[in-house]
């Protein structure tokens, strides 16, 4: 009864004008919201997070869990071993990913798309799920009236809360254009960014559809420029991914290491992947879509806090393809300790979760993914919060070796090689981060130097996020924005690199 409900509802919703569509918000916000909470659950069940563990999974973890405990009492330098043997392998996957990046550029790029004429545009949605985010979301709105595209082909739909008045005042305190929409959701759980873009994707009119976070300052010629990677490409092609770099990456330690990690994840990882034919777990903005082909693989799952990788993966398994373009989108990089591990915490996580969903089925998913889709699973995915995980251990387990406390010495043999791995990856890691940065035109790349130190926080996080995968799979742990401490006077959030104060883009 209740699908047949949404379903109805769904098609009123679009058959409706704008007017009408508010009233359906309005009066029938139950059955929206359940639309925006389980529809995907519904038409997708096997890719649904809410499902959880399936019970083999479970008792694999249990094992696992018993060997590990086992292996430490009796063998402790074996564990190390194994450990480091983990861990290097993912660095060196990662080199391997990152040397292909570096022949990312040219079609890649966005260079060769033929530019398309204002008539043969397509009419582009764009969605901006916002939620108190009344301190930067008038720059947005002021930026997306600016956008090089016909206004008479675009419609934003800034997605707000109801109980979220101060976001609403500040869309329409920015003076928005007319094809600028504040769209109220009806309330209901979770409290999530992937349940606010799936309403947007019920109103979206839009043949191709791209998510703007509301501190993000996107390349003015953007859209236009995924219009035509979308024209010189078949319908396989179901995402571009835009570059995110940060615009304050100079603030301070912090917000340099995480500058670096998306230079080294948007300008390397990623055209990588797509150059060796894997699929891409996607950034969570700045991804455009064929709007029907998001439609058909389901929209977002409103219950994954990794909604982005999880879609990029499910596009991938549903015989979709992903690519990435040059087109930057500047975002703000957290510069505080505390939020930026609360980041990371629902990113491991919502990894965790997304290779929860994709391996249910372990025959399912061979099929589904083949070689290159496991390695990008298994490896990439899984392996940012494995390796995270694993480190704090592997860590203690060196420290004992080296002090000879090891209550296993027979194993003695085997700290030395199991060091070295460990200043291979150390080596490796710290050479992509050096390079991505100086490709991406960030200044003092030597701080890659220092990445190793920041990876102490993702121990942490990774931690965090396996005991949330546990107690509290579902939670969001809100991401603050707005300008951080130590940005220059009159810097409006969201101003490019090099732009003289009081002149940002905003």
């Amino acid at each position: 009864m209740a699908e047949t409900v949404g379903t109805d509802v769904a098609g009123e919703l679009a058959r409706a004008g704008a007017e009408e569509q508010d009233r359906i918000l309005e009066e029938r916000a139950e059955a929206v919201a359940g639309l925006m909470a389980d529809a995907f659950g519904r038409t997708h069940p096997e890719f649904a997070a809410k499902s959880g563990f399936a019970r083999w999974q479970l008792a694999a973890l249990a094992v696992v869990s018993a060997a590990a405990l086992a292996a430490l009492a009796a063998a402790p330098m074996a564990v190390l071993a194994l450990l480091s043997a983990v861990v290097t392998a993912y660095s060196l996957l990662h080199a391997v990913v990152m040397l292909a990046g570096l022949r990312g550029d040219g079609p890649l790029a966005g260079e060769g798309d033929v530019p398309l004429p204002d008539a043969e545009l397509p009419f582009y949605t764009v969605l901006v799920p916002a939620y108190r985010e009344a301190g930067v979301i008038g720059g947005l709105v002021r930026h997306l009236a600016a956008l090089d595209y016909p206004p008479d082909r675009l419609e934003v739909l800034v997605l707000v809360e109801r109980h979220d008045p101060g976001t609403a005042r500040a869309v329409l305190a920015a003076d928005p254009p007319p094809f600028v929409r504040l769209v109220r959701l009806p309330p209901g759980p979770p409290q999530t960014k992937p349940r606010s873009v799936n309403l947007g994707l019920l109103l979206a009119r839009g043949e191709l559809l791209v998510v703007f976070d509301a501190e993000d300052r996107p390349d003015p010629g953007q859209l236009r420029r995924v219009a035509a990677r979308f024209a010189a490409r078949g319908g396989e092609l179901a995402c571009v991914q835009a570059q995110l770099l940060f615009h304050n990456a100079t603030v301070n330690w912090l917000t340099r290491q995480f500058a670096m990690e998306y230079a080294l994840r948007f300008t390397l990882a990623l055209p990588g992947l797509v150059r060796l034919g894997m699929p891409v777990p996607l950034g969570g903005t700045s991804n455009h879509f064929r709007t029907a082909t998001l439609r058909a693989v389901g929209g977002w799952d409103a219950w994954n806090v990794t909604e982005d990788a999880d879609l990029g993966m499910r596009c991938a398994a549903m015989g979709h393809r992903t690519e990435t373009i040059g087109s930057v989108t500047w975002e703000e990089a957290l510069g505080a300790v505390r939020p930026y591990v609360r980041q990371r915490t629902r990113w491991f996580k919502g990894f965790l979760l997304t290779t929860v969903v994709h391996t249910r089925r372990p025959l399912r998913t061979v099929r589904r993914f083949g070689v290159r889709g496991l390695v990008t699973l298994l490896g990439i995915v899984a392996g940012a919060a494995v390796t995270s995980f694993v480190q704090p251990l592997l860590a203690v387990l060196t420290l004992i070796g080296l002090c000879g406390l090891s209550w296993a010495p027979a194993g003695a043999g085997l700290l030395l090689p199991s060091v070295a791995a460990q200043a291979v990856a150390v080596l490796a890691w710290t050479a992509t981060t050096f390079t991505a940065a100086r490709r991406a035109g960030l200044g003092a790349p030597w701080h890659a130097l220092l990445t190793p130190l920041s990876s102490v926080l993702w121990w942490f996080a990774a931690w965090r996020a396996v005991h949330q995968l546990v107690f509290s799979r579902f939670s969001w742990e809100k991401t603050p924005h707005g300008t951080p401490p130590g940005t220059p006077p009159g810097t409006p959030p969201g101003t490019p690199p090099g732009t003289p104060p009081g002149t940002g883009v905003s």
